[in-house]
């Protein structure tokens, strides 16, 4: 791995990309924020804000919704970032099998996080039978938040770019997962910093009367795309992530 790339090339990258696109990126968030609001305010109608039937429909439908955006979110990036010209509309249309995929991805990850909460949770509240999980404001529950952090942060980091594979090198659910967690193999550091510098730019967003955030929500996954490409562009067995190495313009 030749590690010629860092912090400060992917922010600069980033940023000079989005001057330049500065008007897909708000775009595609706001359109986002008015698909969301309608889908929760129909079924809100529908089956009343306190319906579990509801709450449940809204996750689901939910969750669908945001792999199919973020997949025509992530293609027409990449074909911004590799192609002259601007997109067209067939590129704004996610890809059926790619957003499946990217489904499949958060179930797995779902599914192994659920299951080391668990298993936390339960091995901590054995030891400490008198601590009332009601209160999660109480002091003696730091403790367990702070570990259920740790493999939420490390999984997070890790797999941050299964999209970036399934959409750019058309991998499947399984596959993206090991390819990410290869990408990202002696980078934990790095990236952890990245997410420290999206945390902050979006936490700004926010008290930009929450209007920031339509500028930095598209922007931090243009990070995190631009860090994918840097990074495969520097690696040097190509077999293991299937590697085109496409340059950025």
């Amino acid at each position: 791995m030749n590690k010629t790339f860092s912090v400060n090339e992917i922010m600069s990258e980033s940023w000079n990309f989005a001057k330049k696109n500065v008007w897909i990126l708000i775009g595609f968030t706001a359109v986002q924020f008015v698909v969301i609001l309608i889908i929760t305010s129909l079924l809100t109608a529908v089956f009343g804000g306190e319906s579990t039937t509801a709450v449940l429909l809204q996750n689901i439908i939910l969750s669908l919704f945001d792999a199919f955006f973020t997949v025509a979110f992530y293609q027409v990036i990449f074909k911004l970032i590799d192609e002259e010209g601007e997109p067209e509309f067939p590129d704004f249309v996610p890809n059926l099998m790619k957003a499946l995929n990217f489904v499949l991805v958060k179930l797995i990850i779902g599914i192994i996080l659920v299951f080391l909460i668990g298993i936390i949770s339960s091995i901590f509240f054995m030891n400490t039978p008198d601590i009332e999980t009601a209160d999660i404001m109480n002091p003696k529950l730091w403790p367990v938040f702070l570990l259920i952090a740790i493999p939420v942060t490390y999984f997070t980091i890790r797999l941050c770019f299964v999209v970036c594979f399934i959409v750019d090198q058309e991998s499947g659910a399984s596959e993206s997962i090991s390819q990410s967690f290869t990408l990202t193999k002696g980078h934990f550091w790095l990236m952890l910093l990245l997410f420290a510098i999206i945390l902050a730019l979006n936490i700004l967003g926010a008290l930009a009367l929450f209007i920031g955030l339509l500028f930095t929500i598209p922007f931090s996954s243009l990070i995190l795309i631009i860090a994918y490409r840097q990074m495969v562009n520097n690696y040097t067995d190509e077999e293991e992530i299937l590697i085109d190495k496409p340059e950025i313009k």
